[in-house]
């Protein structure tokens, strides 16, 4: 049996610690200094292994990116509505896989696309979305989004439901608003008028 090279054990600990404090703290409150003291060394090799911060969480997120690639890559094989289900039976796999690092991006999304480390996997998302939509249509892409955003809002709280329920009311969800028929432009009523 090999032994782990001791800068792989330092920076797998690093990752660890940093994702048990994301969680715990969020990641805003949580700085370089609290991941090394977590992780037993000092900021200067957190700065070793890692660039800063964002880069830290990058990854840590590294292993749900990898599958939202392979899932991407495997959807895009199929045909247009095989392509759809598996995507939204893939993505709300990953999301209760990884629903403890959800509950964490939550508060990193709207900023992701500033941050250079995530930009394949932003890129990854729209690719998800579309492949999620069905088509280009821009209301399905606009559903798509929201459906997205419906399922990431259930892991705010990560530990309220069992992973077999999650999964089954999430893609049940997801289906209904996805594959129903073409959503026309909806048209409300002023208050009062029907």
């Amino acid at each position: 049996m090999t032994a782990t090279p001791v800068r792989e054990r330092t920076r797998r600990e690093i990752e660890q610690q940093a994702m048990a404090l994301f969680a715990e703290k969020g990641y805003q409150a949580t700085s370089l200094q609290d991941i090394a003291t977590a992780a037993g060394c000092s900021k200067a090799t957190v700065l070793y292994h890692f660039n800063g911060k964002p880069a830290v969480l990058a990854a840590v997120v590294e292993p749900a990116a990898a599958t939202v690639t392979a899932l991407i890559e495997e959807a895009t094989q199929l045909r247009p509505a095989e392509a759809q289900d598996r995507a939204i039976t893939g993505f709300v796999d990953l999301a209760v896989r990884f629903r403890g690092l959800l509950a964490v991006l939550n508060e990193v999304v709207p900023t992701m696309p500033e941050i250079p480390e995530f930009g394949p996997m932003v890129a990854d998302g729209q690719k998800l979305i579309r492949l999620l939509a069905g088509s280009d249509d821009p209301r399905r892409l606009d559903l798509a989004g929201f459906a997205v955003n419906g399922v990431l809002g259930e892991f705010r709280s990560p530990h309220q439901r069992a992973d077999d329920e999650l999964r089954e009311l999430c893609v049940t969800a997801v289906r209904r608003l996805l594959t129903g028929p073409s959503p026309g432009p909806t048209h409300a009523s002023p208050p009062g008028q029907s």
